[in-house]
């Protein structure tokens, strides 16, 4: 319908705004064009004075129109078919007062009923020709000669008419499609943006828009973080420049080279992250801007760290059985020469020492292994009193280590949300890290354990009395393979592993004597 293209709603009014509003005053200024013709042109229409007033009258008509069309609320088909009548009984006070020129001075509806046609779009425009038409036919035939000559130009006129009413409606028509494409496009185009704003705004990476003067035009929140240090400002209209004075000269150097002149990382404002680059064109031909996309490289060096070892862990499950088949034999084979060699202490030496590499060996596969059973865990609520009690039992046996060397504090309803296997691995590691690094005496190693129903979290803290973590290494301890003891530098980013995927962390606690470690695991399932 027209209204929906054509007019507002207010409350249960309709009112004319926009392109109709413009319409109706074009028209409107019409109107007061053709009643000025007639009124200059009454010489040669031979009007009197009736024919003169009414002239007069349908223009000062028209005039007032064209202001107080904007305060109309009502039925668009109403006012057009109003104002149509009165357009009508002008061209019948002319018919009768005029001595000349009949048929030809209703032709300036031509344009009026096209405009009709236009705004209604159904068959009203072809009902208010009809009423033009046969309107004119009848003041022809009562008001004037009504000769057939008269009557057939009357007829044709008529015809004019519809004609144009036709031609205006299949143009509303078209024109209110062609708008309702532009209205779905339009909203089908602010649906992407927002998916593309929601998109940028959630990315790991910054990214930055930059216009050809250095001006930031867009910048994503973690741009913002990096380059400003502040979540909320989104850096709208600032200089490049006044952020990163280095990232602004490699932006110069790209838009003079028209690439990257340089691939080395820059770094961020506060000097915190090492930030890699990539620049593009926003558009070749016309120069207008740059996409700045920003990395951090140590949080990408880590996330090719985490693959590799998941392939590493992958691969070492599958070829473990087969690597720990030939260890067994060659620690076997090394106990039975060592029997054979009792009397030979050199040669037990050499038995001893086979044996020992190959248990470490079978360690650094073992601790290889585990990670690619990271995410297989099956977590469930475990008493953290009596599991502690066996995973101490265990280690003395295979450490092996005296009872009294270690010391457990907990509350008897302590208890934690995690896998079996997974807790049993993080403190068996934490535990036999601790007694290695002390100086193996009584209570040398204290296992101790806060819950927070609160947070709903669980602190496990192992304690040793040794010489504590190098500060020199604390930042290190955590990463694959780094060992500055000799092992296989395996065990503590186990640890770390094994609690992230049990909802928990694990840290080094600060501690008068010896290191402390604090494993942090949930109390209830996380999600």
């Amino acid at each position: 319908m027209l209204s929906r293209a054509t007019a507002w709603i207010v409350g249960d009014r309709t009112a004319l705004i926009g392109t109709p509003l413009r319409v109706l005053r074009l028209l409107a200024l019409y109107r007061c064009v053709v009643a000025a013709a007639v009124a200059i042109a009454n010489g040669a229409l031979h009007l009197g004075s009736f024919g003169y007033a009414a002239a007069g009258a349908y223009a000062v008509w028209a005039l007032l129109s064209v202001p107080l069309l904007g305060r109309f609320s009502g039925g668009l088909a109403g006012l057009l078919l109003a104002q149509l009548a009165i357009d009508l009984l002008l061209i019948c006070g002319l018919f009768f007062d005029g001595r000349s020129a009949g048929v030809e001075l209703a032709t300036f509806l031509f344009p009026i009923l096209a405009a009709h046609g236009w705004f209604l779009r159904n068959r009203t425009a072809i009902a208010h020709a009809a009423v033009a038409s046969l309107a004119v036919l009848i003041a022809e035939a009562t008001l004037r000669s009504g000769t057939v000559q008269a009557v057939t130009q009357a007829g044709l006129l008529g015809i004019g008419y519809f004609l144009l009413a036709s031609l205006g409606l299949l143009l509303g028509r078209s024109a209110e499609e062609s708008e309702q494409v532009a209205q779905s496009r339009g909203v089908d185009l602010r649906r992407l943006a927002h998916i593309n704003q929601v998109v940028i705004s959630e990315l790991e990476d910054g990214v930055l828009a930059v216009d050809p003067t250095g001006r930031v035009l867009m910048a994503n929140p973690q741009a913002a973080r990096w380059l400003g240090g502040d979540e909320a400002a989104m850096l709208p209209h600032q200089e490049l420049t006044e952020l990163s004075p280095e990232l602004h000269a490699r932006w110069a150097a790209h838009t003079r080279a028209g690439f990257t002149v340089e691939s080395s990382p820059i770094r961020s404002p506060d000097g915190a992250r090492r930030l890699a680059l990539r620049m593009m064109p926003v558009d070749l031909h016309t120069h207008a801007g740059t996409l700045i996309f920003l990395e951090d490289v140590e949080a990408a060096e880590g996330q090719a760290q985490q693959i590799k070892l998941a392939a590493l862990g992958r691969l070492s499950a599958s070829i473990a059985h087969e690597i720990r088949n030939p260890l067994s034999a060659i620690r076997q084979a090394a106990q039975l020469v060592g029997e054979e060699v009792a009397d030979r202490p050199q040669t037990q030496t050499l038995v001893a020492m086979i044996d020992k590499n190959v248990g470490r060996i079978d360690r650094i596969v073992r601790d290889v292994s585990l990670l690619g059973r990271r995410d297989r865990g099956s977590p469930t609520v475990i008493e953290l009193a009596p599991f502690l009690h066996e995973l101490v039992a265990e280690l003395c046996n295979t450490l092996p280590a005296p009872a009294d060397a270690f010391q457990t504090v907990v509350s008897p309803g302590a208890s934690v949300f995690a896998d079996r296997s997974h807790l049993d691995e993080m403190l068996t590691n934490l535990v036999a890290n601790a007694w290695r690094h002390s100086r193996k005496r009584h209570a040398s190693v204290k296992i101790s354990v806060e819950q927070h129903d609160e947070m709903q979290r669980a602190l496990i803290h192992v304690v040793d009395d040794g010489s504590g973590v190098d500060p020199n290494v604390a930042d290190r301890i955590f990463e694959p393979f780094f060992s500055a003891s000799g092992s296989t530098g395996l065990g503590l980013f186990l640890v770390r592993e094994l609690a992230l995927a049990n909802g928990g962390s694990v840290r080094v606690g600060t501690s008068s004597v010896g290191a402390r470690f604090v494993l942090e695991l949930p109390l209830t399932p996380t999600h």
